[in-house]
């Protein structure tokens, strides 16, 4: 009997045994691997990981429209006592959308922390992804947390709803948390992944074409979803679960963490829907209020608008109309409460609810997360403490003002926290966002400019011929071409300096190639590249000064030794000039005439120097190396033939 009983059992384990064993088989393989967050890679001879570009693979087929991609930032594989590593997680907002570069807010608060503490070497990496929400920073963490991170800062909730596996995304497994979870550690399993791509592979490809759609548009299902609906308290009920394990795992791993609440356009930004779409009464009151505020009557307007909201009070486009018009009567307090009403009743949920914000401080009080209540940041900057166009490029993403806000509010919590006993400058920020130029400004806002032509904007077709300029007219070809032509973003900055140098416009030369050194810190090009104007305007100082920066980073560039030696002897600083000279002319990176060329200087700033008889000897040598070299062999005549 025990003997069947064991057979039974084993029958009923060979099953998994065999999965098991070819779960093995694929991990020594290294087949079907899921897209992993980061990636070793060297660069310069260091070891250094860097993020994967296409993780969002992950979480969308291969039919979506524009994959989201993050930038292919490096970190040190082994992370010093002098790096202070910050990983930035959530959506879009924290990505950046729709600005490329050194405009989010990442990137600025690595600016700020650098200057203020500059004995530290911060790494801000940004992990913001488009179209995502809590279960894919859920997903992530265990990866983010592997890499000794000091701080984690989070903005995540606008995607609750629409992003991938959220409850009315077309990307979905549905309203269970714990199933689409559950799932997304199963794909940790290369057998799951293999099985996911043979599936796809066998899937037929959408018949319809995606045409201009937008990524948002493309994976949003469920368009009409009711303030305080069952899909909505079960949305909700969901983020506050995945929030209390992600501050969970990074309390367990006594990791730090920003938690910030959220904010959005409410002053300019029309609902985009409503759960019911009203009956002849209220429609009729909205029309004939809508009369009214065009005709400046408001008082009457807001009778209008209350007799329909009396009717209606789920109408979020009602308490939009009220919001205005106590604007127009300047009753702000009354405005706030409206329009606030009304961006929590916008049955298409792009922008987060109030409430969304409360289970954010209260998840931060419960897990002792540092808080900071961006929204009232955003408010105090604001005309009536209402947050609109002046900030916004949209519904919910802030322009560069805007991003170096938030920048703003996460560098003084760190101040406050984590670097509260570091030592630092007297560096003092400014008011507005560094090296930011127009270029940048217009591939946002040209970015956003198709956004709002698209659902759930009102559908319109996209003429950039009629697309509003933002500063210097001619950001906007160089955006254009950017976009739709080279993708190279610092191809872009280049030749937006490329076009200030034809007009002798230094400074907004110099701005193009700062804005590069923003992003890429620690590459040496756009640093020659700010010292060059300076040569071409014979400021030698400030020339010499970033001939410096640059070699930090490239301390044995023949090139870049070869060009401060020339501003140093301008200054003069003769013997750093000689110093640096003569180590050009043995640089490794240089051509034999690059060579040449540093050896015939050095002799000139030998021989103007009164150390004639050391010039004879390096032209001798020169000539012996290069004997074909005659502007050498003239000076070396000159000199034989003079007194010394």
């Amino acid at each position: 009997m025990k003997r069947q009983t064991y057979m039974k059992i084993a029958m009923a384990l060979i099953p998994f045994l065999f999965l098991l064993l070819l779960e093995g088989g694929l991990r020594l393989w290294g087949g079907f691997a899921r897209e992993p967050l980061f990636r070793e890679v060297r660069q310069l001879g260091k070891a250094l990981y860097q993020v994967n570009p296409e993780v969002a693979r992950r979480y969308f087929g291969p039919g979506t429209v524009a994959l989201p991609t993050l930038y292919p930032e490096t970190f040190a594989r082994e992370k010093s006592s002098q790096i202070y590593r910050i990983f930035c997680l959530g959506g879009s907002t924290t990505a950046g959308f729709p600005f490329d570069g050194q405009v989010p807010f990442p990137q600025q608060l690595r600016y700020l922390l650098s200057e203020t503490y500059p004995e530290k070497r911060f790494e801000v990496i940004n992990l913001g992804i488009t179209a995502v929400n809590s279960y894919t920073v859920l997903d992530l963490l265990p990866e983010v947390l592997a890499q000794s991170p000091d701080l984690i800062v989070i903005y995540m909730g606008h995607n609750e709803f629409y992003g991938a596996y959220g409850s009315a995304s077309a990307v979905s497994l549905g309203q269970s948390g714990g199933l689409v979870r559950f799932y997304l550690r199963l794909e940790r399993f290369h057998l799951v992944q293999m099985l996911k791509r043979m599936v796809q592979a066998f899937t037929p490809a959408p018949q319809a074409p995606a045409g201009d759609r937008t990524l948002m548009e493309s994976i949003s299902a469920d368009r009409a979803i009711g303030y305080g609906s069952e899909k909505y308290r079960r949305t909700l009920h969901n983020y506050r679960d995945n929030l209390g394990l992600i501050l969970s795992q990074c309390a367990g791993r006594k990791v730090p963490v920003l938690l910030s609440n959220l904010v959005s356009n409410v002053r300019d930004l029309p609902p985009f829907g409503d759960a019911n779409t009203g009956g002849t009464t209220i429609n009729g009151l909205l029309a004939r209020g809508d009369s009214l505020y065009r005709a400046g009557q408001f008082v009457a307007a807001r009778k209008a608008y209350l007799l329909a909201w009396e009717s209606d009070s789920s109408a979020a486009r009602l308490w939009y109309r009220l919001g205005h018009t106590a604007l127009q009567l300047g009753d702000s307090a009354q405005a706030a409460h409206y329009l606030y009403g009304a961006r929590d009743r916008d049955a298409v949920r792009f922008r987060a609810s109030g409430e969304v914000n409360r289970i954010i401080r209260e998840a931060a009080e419960r897990h002792q997360a540092s808080f900071i209540d961006m929204e009232g940041r955003f408010r105090r900057r604001s005309p009536g403490g209402l947050p609109g166009n002046h900030l916004f490029c949209d519904h919910l993403h802030p322009d560069p003002q805007g991003y170096y806000l938030m920048a703003n509010a996460f560098y003084e919590a760190i101040r406050r926290g984590s670097l509260a006993n570091s030592a630092a400058s007297d560096f003092q920020a400014q008011a507005a966002p560094y090296f930011v130029t127009d270029l940048d400004w217009n591939i946002g806002l040209m970015k956003a400019y198709k956004l709002v032509h698209r659902w759930p904007f009102p559908e319109r077709p996209v003429n950039y011929d009629q697309y509003p300029p933002y500063g210097d007219p001619q950001s906007v070809r160089v955006a254009y071409d950017y976009l739709f032509n080279h993708h190279d973003w610092m191809k872009a900055h280049y030749d937006m300096a490329d076009l200030y140098l034809q007009q002798e416009k230094w400074e907004k030369a110099r701005r193009e190639y700062h804005a590069v050194s923003l992003l890429l810190p620690e590459n040496p090009d756009p640093y020659s590249l700010i010292a060059r104007t300076y040569k071409a305007q014979q400021r030698w100082a400030l020339c010499a000064e970033y001939y410096q920066k640059a070699l930090q980073f490239r301390p044995n560039s023949g090139m870049l030794l070869y060009q401060l030696a020339l501003a140093q002897w301008e200054l003069p600083s003769r013997s750093a000039a000689l110093a640096n000279m003569e180590k050009a002319a043995y640089a490794r990176d240089f051509t034999e005439q690059e060579q040449a060329n540093a050896h015939y200087y050095l002799a000139g700033f030998l021989v103007e120097s009164g150390r004639v008889g050391e010039a004879r000897t390096a032209l001798e040598n020169l000539l012996a190396r290069y004997p074909s070299f005659q502007p050498a062999r003239q000076l070396l005549q000159q000199l034989r033939i003079s007194p010394d």
